[in-house]
């Protein structure tokens, strides 16, 4: 069996730019996820026709110069574009870009993982540390060896699996730490219409609704040729409603959205997102044990926003490389 010089859990964003990062630098690096594809939160769903909605992440921003690099790549190749410039809560009257996938948020993720060896389909369900390497293996009896480890998942998903390795791979102090991060629950409708949207233009409305605080419409924001919202509802009403049925938490955000809902609604479907935001995300980007070959990275160290996310995974694969990491 090949060993790796990398084993990635999670093929979010960060774990995806930690492995390009890894493999620019010369690593032999195979990322595994348990999704039938890449992207994690930055997905994007079909529906009848030509209907295409994103269900997750909706846009995201740039700060960073890395990430910058990053993006700047993806829009000279006509993966990424500016969905808009100004959103009424912003602070700066000039606003600043926000950015989408040209097909949805999904091509993001698969861009990156175009020139990677990624597998989907796979859940690792326990880890082993053996003659300095890494062996995970998957409920269905695969095993994969790395002689690193970057773990990418939510951190209570990450915790249970390390768990399983019988390493100490924290110290106390770290344990309580990350056990403090919390995250939020997340809901999402996902609905397609008989006609045009009531939403203004360019396709988005942040509301402040129980039931409702984003609403983005896929046809104007570019990525559905059929008319298709995409409903948030917030996180109290998401951790409420979490175990009720589609048609109860599905309706209650219907009638929330039902001035922007046009000629009426032709289907929806609900979505759930166990970790969305995580409320208090670690001190550091990242999380290294030198003396266990062992990384942490994700949305939990960087920050909540993709762009937090993809900073972490960046400064993961820097902190494989380098002592210096990303500040």
């Amino acid at each position: 069996m090949e060993i790796k010089d990398a084993l990635i859990i999670g093929a979010g964003i960060s774990g995806l730019l930690c492995a390009a990062e890894l493999q620019k630098a010369g690593m032999r690096v195979l990322v595994l996820d348990k999704g039938r594809g890449p992207g994690g939160r930055m997905t994007t769903r079909r529906g009848m026709g030509s209907t295409r909605m994103d269900h997750g992440a909706q846009f995201f921003t740039v700060r960073h110069p890395r990430w910058q690099a990053w993006v700047d790549e993806m829009l000279r190749k006509g993966v990424a574009r500016e969905w808009f410039r100004q959103a009424p809560w912003d602070n700066n009257p000039t606003g600043y870009p926000r950015y989408c996938g040209v097909d949805g948020m999904n091509a993001i993720p698969k861009y990156l993982a175009r020139k990677l060896e990624v597998v989907c389909s796979t859940q690792v369900c326990s880890l082993q540390r053996t003659d300095g390497n890494w062996v995970a293996e998957s409920l269905a009896g695969d095993r994969f060896i790395g002689r690193e480890l970057v773990v990418s998942l939510p951190l209570p998903q990450a915790w249970t699996l390390l768990e399983t390795s019988g390493t100490d791979w924290a110290t106390k102090d770290t344990r309580a730490a990350l056990r403090a991060v919390r995250y939020e629950k997340g809901l999402a409708t996902l609905v397609q219409l008989k006609g045009p949207s009531a939403v203004p233009s360019p396709g988005f409305l942040k509301l402040k609704e129980e039931a409702l605080v984003w609403i983005a419409d896929n046809q104007q924001k570019g990525i559905s040729k059929e008319p298709a919202l995409t409903l948030h509802a917030g996180a109290s009403f998401a951790a409420r409603h979490w175990d009720t049925t589609d048609e109860e938490r599905g309706g209650l955000m219907l009638e929330a959205a039902k001035p922007w809902l046009g000629e009426g609604v032709v289907k929806f479907t609900c979505h759930r997102w166990g970790f969305t935001l995580p409320l208090n995300p670690y001190k550091e980007r990242y999380l290294r044990n030198s003396g266990l070959n062992l990384t942490l990275a994700g949305d939990a160290f960087g920050g909540p926003r993709v762009e937090g996310a993809a900073l972490s995974g960046i400064a993961a694969a820097m902190a494989l490389n380098s002592p210096q990491a990303l500040s």
